[in-house]
C-alpha cells in the first residue's frame, strides 16, 4: 500500500527544493526546504514555527550550517552600507602586506586621520606612521573592528558577502541582529563546515555568549548572529541592552524555555523559529513534523 503521496512531496521538492546554497556546501532537497521555509516564517509570514525531525536524522550539521547561511542573508539586509566613522575606531588596513591596525584619532571635515597601532617591541625612536584619508578611501580600504584580527579572516569573508550578495564591502554594522539558541557543540560543529577555504563558524559575524556572560567572537567585527546555550542568558546577555533583535532561532534545545519566549515576544518584537527531535506542544507555535520516511521520499525524487 503506497503510504506516502508522491506527488504532493514531488510539488513540495519542486517548489522548495530547488534552491541550493551559492558556497557549495552540500545541501539536500530536504535542507533546501527548510532554509526556504525560514525565511518564508521571518520575512513573509511571520508566525512562531518549528520544525521536528526524527532523532534519527543523520544531516542536522548540515542543515544547521545551511539554515544559518540563510539567517546570515536574511540578518544582512539589515546591514550598514555606508559606515559612520568616530574618533577612537580601531580600523585594518586592507591594502597594507603587513599586519597594520590602524586608530581613528581625527576628523577634520572629509579628513581622517589614522594612526598606526604600535605592537611589540619597537625601537626607542619609533614613531607611528599617520595617514590622512578621505571618507570614500576610508571606507574602500579600511575595515571597522572592534579588537585585532587577522586579515586573511577579513579576506575571506569579503568572499563570502561578494558569493552571496554580490557586493564588495564587508558590512561595518547591523541596525539588528539575530540570536541563535543552542548548545556550544552546534556552534562548534559549524568549524567543521568549509566555506571558501575557511570554516563557516570563522565566516559568519558572531559572538557566542557563555551562562557566566563570558563572550567569545568570531571576527571581531560587528556581529550579525549571537549564539547563547538558552534563553536566560540571551535575555540577560542581549535583550536587556536593548539591542533590536528581529530573530530568535532555536536549534535543538529543550522545549521547557518556549513559553517564556512567547511571553516576552510582544515586549521585543523578535519572530520565532526552531529546529527540534523532540516533540513541541506550545501554545502559540504552529509544528511541522517531518517523518523518517518523506525525508526519504524528498531527497530522492
Amino acid at each position: 500500500m503506497q503510504l506516502l503521496n508522491e506527488k504532493y512531496y514531488q510539488e513540495l521538492a519542486t517548489k522548495f527544493g530547488g534552491n541550493q546554497n551559492d558556497l557549495h556546501i552540500p545541501c539536500t532537497k530536504f535542507i533546501s526546504i527548510n532554509t526556504n521555509f525560514i525565511e518564508k516564517c521571518l520575512t513573509q509570514e511571520r508566525l512562531n514555527l518549528f520544525v521536528q525531525i526524527p532523532a534519527s536524522y543523520s544531516d542536522k550539521k548540515l542543515l544547521f550550517a545551511n539554515l544559518l547561511i540563510r539567517l546570515t542573508a536574511i540578518q544582512f539586509l539589515e546591514s550598514e552600507s555606508e559606515p559612520s566613522y568616530e574618533v577612537g575606531m580601531i580600523l585594518k588596513g586592507m591594502k597594507f602586506t603587513k599586519r597594520t591596525d590602524l586608530q581613528l584619532i581625527k576628523i577634520n571635515g572629509d579628513r581622517y586621520y589614522l594612526e598606526e597601532i604600535v605592537k611589540g617591541k619597537k625601537k626607542p625612536y619609533y614613531s607611528p606612521f599617520v595617514i590622512t584619508t578621505s571618507y570614500d578611501e576610508l571606507k574602500d580600504n579600511y575595515q571597522i573592528i572592534k579588537k585585532g584580527t587577522r586579515k586573511k579572516r577579513l579576506i575571506a569573508l569579503s568572499k563570502l558577502f561578494k558569493r552571496l550578495f554580490n557586493i564588495n564591502f564587508i558590512p561595518n554594522s547591523f541596525r539588528s541582529k539575530s540570536i541563535v539558541i543552542c548548545q556550544k557543540s552546534i556552534w562548534n560543529s559549524l568549524s567543521q563546515v568549509q566555506v571558501l577555504n575557511s570554516n563557516l563558524q570563522a565566516l559568519i559575524p558572531s559572538t557566542y555568549f557563555a551562562k557566566s556572560g563570558a563572550e567569545q567572537s568570531t571576527i571581531n567585527i560587528d556581529p550579525a548572529l549571537y549564539f547563547v546555550p538558552d534563553y536566560k542568558t540571551a535575555f540577560n546577555s542581549i535583550l536587556t541592552t536593548n539591542e533590536k533583535i528581529d530573530n530568535i532561532i532555536l536549534f535543538d534545545c529543550t522545549p521547557h524555555q518556549i513559553p517564556q519566549i512567547i511571553m516576552d515576544q510582544k515586549d521585543f518584537g523578535y519572530n520565532l523559529f526552531g529546529v527540534s527531535t523532540q516533540s513541541i506542544e506550545v501554545e502559540g507555535v504552529q509544528v511541522w513534523r517531518w517523518l523518517k520516511e518523506e525525508i526519504e521520499k524528498i531527497n530522492s525524487l
